[in-house]
């Protein structure tokens, strides 16, 4: 009997898609000897996370079905550009029946398998909104907590046992000391409506796991960043963000008449030994994949986070190094926040949403996550002061990824 709580619980043709996805009648065309295959529903294919996810799960032979949006011809044609960017050649996979793409949403709109069998559901879908900009009912809850309620409850229509879910290591909110691979109770303080929503949902499927049979595997990763060994990422936010304020913050007080450093006098917030936990995309996904694939490791909490994450005076020196620009020192939070100087303000008042990644900087315990790292052979791409300067050059060289990039 299983424990409470325990988990034990690139185009493609028109035709071709018509012939993966629009059999009605629940039968498998002959063609597609791939329906006989273990079968996981994804949501949040076309994700930064996802498409890796996609990429590393595909590579292994895994049969997936992803759920995208409609209009499902502008989604399906992003999910094939996005998969072939990292070197996978999805429109094979379609044609074979290894990949098939339907069209729903979430949390509205689930279609019915008449792909074949389903054996699990990976779901990745989230919103990223910070906050709900007064609308309770909007996003990130509506995503994050509403579409988690769905898949539950699809899982539940269609007697599916095995739920992925992927979360955030911040669920954990404003907590001291070493973060556990544990559900959080009772409900922590949070810095972020995305937080909130994104305990509420790890909340829902907990419910979930708890009836007889099901089993949840939940995966927590921290700040992405991205592929460690080319730079390549679609999402610029964040990591990246705070760069490119540094950039133009070069820029505006930039003196020709001092060469190519520029120093400004500048508090940055935070103690220099605090650690900014970003980690390389492609890692969490081949950890994801390995997870997904080997029974043994289903049911626990893994944190995909940082084992050695780069301290702030390491940052600081990459910026430095990076943009020529000198002159910052590490001050209390209580002395700078609010009383910032004009070219601190650009950093710490206009945005200040940024100012928790130097200011709250808990770290995990990865018991779970080292112990499949070991078994499998997967080593941590360690961010060195080269790999993050190439993270920066890979963003720079794409104009932080605003549409006048190249």
């Amino acid at each position: 009997m299983k424990p409470r709580g325990s988990f034990v619980s690139s185009n493609v043709r028109e035709s071709d898609a018509r012939q993966v996805i629009g059999n009605r009648t629940g039968r498998v065309p002959l063609r597609m000897k791939a329906d006989l295959s273990y079968t996981t529903l994804m949501t949040g294919a076309t994700g930064f996370l996802g498409n890796f996810i996609v990429r590393d799960l595909l590579q292994r032979g895994h049969r997936i079905v992803a759920l995208l949006r409609a209009p499902l011809g502008e989604s399906r044609e992003r999910l094939v550009a996005l998969l072939d960017a990292i070197g996978t050649n999805a429109t094979d996979m379609v044609h074979r029946g290894q990949l098939v793409m339907v069209e729903g949403s979430l949390p509205d709109q689930i279609p019915e398998p008449t792909w074949g069998r389903t054996d699990a559901i990976l779901h990745n879908a989230a919103s990223l909104e910070l906050f709900t900009n007064g609308d309770p009912q909007g996003d990130p809850y509506r995503t994050n907590v509403g579409g988690s309620k769905a898949i539950t409850d699809w899982a539940d229509t269609h007697a599916i046992e095995t739920i992925f879910a992927v979360s955030t290591a911040y669920t954990c909110g404003w907590n001291n000391g070493i973060i556990p691979e544990q559900f959080h109770e009772p409900r922590p303080e949070f810095q972020t409506d995305y937080e909130n929503s994104k305990w509420q949902a790890e909340n829902l499927f907990r419910q979930w796991s708890e009836k007889p049979g099901n089993r949840l595997t939940v995966f927590r990763p921290s700040f992405l960043v991205g592929d460690s060994q080319t730079g390549y990422t679609t999402q610029f936010a964040g990591f990246y963000q705070f760069a490119r304020l540094v950039g133009v913050l070069k820029e505006r007080f930039f003196d020709p008449n001092n060469g190519k450093s520029t120093y400004i006098p500048l508090r940055i917030p935070g103690k220099p030994e605090d650690v900014q936990n970003v980690v390389p995309v492609d890692f969490v996904a081949r950890m994801i994949a390995e997870i997904v694939l080997k029974p043994q490791y289903h049911g626990r909490i893994y944190h995909l986070t940082n084992p050695e994450p780069p301290t702030n005076d390491l940052m600081k020196r990459c910026y430095e190094d990076y943009f020529g620009l000198h002159g910052g020192s590490f001050a209390e939070p209580q002395e700078v926040v609010g009383k910032c100087t004009a070219a601190e303000s650009l950093l710490w008042d206009q945005y200040n949403l940024l100012t928790p990644r130097v200011v709250h900087t808990p770290r995990f315990d990865t018991s779970n996550t080292q112990n499949v790292m070991k078994e499998v052979g997967v080593a941590f791409p360690h961010l060195t002061r080269e790999r993050i300067l190439m993270l920066f050059d890979w963003a720079a060289n794409r104009n932080w990824g605003r549409s006048n990039g190249k």
